[in-house]
């Protein structure tokens, strides 16, 4: 791992993140440049609402399964709203750009716009360790006791693996997944186990 500092945020590339782009680019995907571009697009997102809220950012990992951006105080927001802005940002820069691009006449523009559109509504599922399932956990200890919402935190986790296990069978049964899906459930898989 390398990192450097930019102003008061250290910036940090695990070596997962340059072999799983690298091993992209091997296996011949030709939008493995365009996805890490909308994937940092995403992050810029949150780190723009982020940065309007008063909320710094301590830290951003580039790691194999994508980046992450930790925050001074691990989304210990003072209320409900900040933290839906935050969480939501993300997926609405990624729309943003999917809808100002989506009328181009240009192939590669187009195809970038899809792939925002793809890794905006991705990052909404309602998975723990997505936007959406963030979201979703965020909800459940505003709506219901703390008891509860613990009980229904575990309850959602075995839901997430049942699902991902389904969607893994169901791609692999019919024959139209490929190697990028596959592994980013499998990474799902191993994060909702952990």
């Amino acid at each position: 791992m390398f990192e450097f500092k930019f102003r008061n945020i250290t910036v940090a590339f695990e070596f997962s993140f340059f072999a799983s782009v690298s091993l992209l680019i091997i296996l011949g995907n030709d939008y493995a440049v365009m996805g890490l571009a909308a994937c940092i697009w995403h992050e810029l997102g949150h780190l723009m609402v982020m940065a309007i809220c008063g909320i710094t950012a301590k830290r951003i990992l580039f790691y194999g399964a994508g980046i992450k951006i930790l925050p001074d105080k691990q989304f210990c927001f003072t209320d409900f709203g900040t933290e839906f802005l935050v969480l939501i940002a993300g997926s609405a820069a990624n729309f943003l750009a999917a809808f100002l691009m989506a009328g181009s006449e240009i192939m590669e523009i187009k195809l970038f716009s899809a792939i925002n559109m793809a890794i905006g509504a991705f990052n909404l599922l309602p998975l723990q360790y997505l936007d959406g399932g963030k979201l979703l956990t965020a909800f459940i200890y505003k709506l219901c006791s703390y008891p509860n919402a613990c009980l229904m935190e575990r309850y959602i986790k075995w839901i997430n693996i049942f699902l991902i296990i389904s969607v893994m069978i169901s791609f692999a049964f019919v024959g139209k997944g490929n190697f990028t899906l596959y592994i980013t459930l499998c990474y799902l898989l191993i994060s909702a186990v952990s």
